[in-house]
């Protein structure tokens, strides 16, 4: 049973929350819009006006995911205005569910109202999280869905019924629509009936079941208007090519020319498309080294680097230079956090705390995993961010029931 100030609680951190948003988008001007945010809001304006999921108003899109452009397409609609102020404001809204989500997950694992409430006001106002409500992109909405399906897998994980798996399985579902990153979570929850002793979680039959078919219920339908549309198979979004393409342009090889030298050259050779992705593969194949090792390493460093876009874009930090700012959100934002990302994984592996607190950090670490695979980039860390504070609020004490 919830304590009588739960509610009240809630209702400050969203508060808090929608302000800190509110005032970082109206008080400091925005980055320009370029690059991704360009085409997000076309497709929001083209689902605005019922022209569908085109950025063209047209052909249907296949590179990008779907769910942020499409509640950022009925913001739109219900506010009648599709401007990069209207999409600020929206951005802050995701923000402020996305804390709230974040309180519901911390108190499901600390069961201490000030524990989660002090932890839901640091996501609310870190400056990590408000300072990407100035681009019009993905990671708040993913940062939303991502900690909302958290919470209620904690919840299923705590206490089993075949109703909560399935509502963690549609919700997962949503994470996936999301960004495709998600697409593992649901068989990593299955895979946990395997894991030796306490850290084991049993499920049942039923369980399995209604996770698997209430995931697949919701990234389906998505997939069957993919087929329908391009006659191949594609589950959420086609972003492969984009992804190798974005790895080759930023390889430096020792003695051989860059990446991006070899991009070029290839794109003034009027290859196909198909042609165009084979030369790509052909690349990464040449070059197992720096794509399986060297470049592996720098992801898992980038990863768990503090996102600085916000700063870079406006002209207060420089890419690549780790002056005085860089340590600062080093030093309060991040490293406290993942030392006791380490902890609660070795308390967690001598049986000392519970399946919820396994899940979180064996999500975590395959999310991270996932990325130093494909992209080294910061701001892909910021979704999974409520996790991390989730696994470090998270005492043994407060778990090992």
């Amino acid at each position: 049973m919830r304590c009588p100030r739960t509610v009240p609680a809630g209702v400050a951190v969203f508060s808090v929350a929608l302000g800190a948003g509110l005032f970082f988008v109206y008080w400091l001007p925005p980055p320009p819009v370029q690059f991704d945010a360009t085409s997000y809001i076309a497709l929001g304006r083209n689902v605005a006006a019922g022209k569908g999921f085109t950025q063209d108003g047209v052909t249907p899109m296949m590179y990008l995911p779907p769910l942020f452009s499409s509640l950022l397409g009925g913001w739109f609609f219900l506010t009648g205005t599709s401007s990069v102020a209207s999409a600020m404001i929206f951005q802050s809204l995701v923000h402020a569910v996305g804390a709230l989500s974040g309180f519901f997950l911390l108190l499901e694992l600390t069961s201490s109202l000030a524990w989660a409430t002090g932890g839901a006001l640091f996501l609310a106002t870190n400056p990590l999280l408000v300072t990407r409500l100035s681009f019009v992109l993905q990671e708040p909405t993913i940062l939303l869905f991502t900690t909302l399906a958290a919470y209620l897998s904690v919840r299923w994980i705590r206490s089993p019924s075949t109703s909560r798996a399935a509502l963690a399985g549609a919700a997962w579902g949503l994470c996936t629509l999301a960004k495709v990153v998600a697409w593992f979570v649901p068989l990593l929850m299955l895979a946990m009936r395997f894991l030796p002793g306490r850290l084991r979680r049993e499920w049942k039959g039923r369980e399995g079941a209604a996770l698997l078919l209430c995931f697949a219920a919701v990234v389906v339908p998505w997939s069957a208007r993919n087929y329908a549309y391009f006659g191949k198979f594609i589950p959420v979004n086609d972003e492969g090519a984009g992804m190798v393409a974005w790895a080759v342009s930023h390889a430096r090889i020792p003695g051989e020319p860059t990446g991006e030298e070899y991009i070029k050259k290839m794109d003034s050779g009027g290859f196909s498309p198909e042609a165009r992705k084979e030369l790509l593969w052909k690349y990464t194949r040449e070059h197992p080294r720096y794509f399986l090792v060297d470049r592996v390493a720098k992801n898992v460093v980038h990863f768990a680097a503090p996102s600085r876009d916000w700063w870079i874009a406006t002209g207060r930090a420089r890419l690549n230079e780790h002056g005085p700012l860089y340590w600062i959100l080093v030093t309060l934002l991040h490293a406290p956090l993942y030392l006791l990302l380490l902890l609660r994984s070795w308390q967690w592996w001598r049986g000392r705390a519970s399946p919820a607190l396994g899940f979180l950090v064996l999500l975590y670490f395959a999310y991270w995993a996932q990325y130093s695979l494909i992209y080294g980039d910061p701001r892909f860390g910021i979704p999974v961010y409520p996790l991390l504070v989730g696994i470090a609020l998270t005492s043994a004490h407060s778990t090992a029931r």
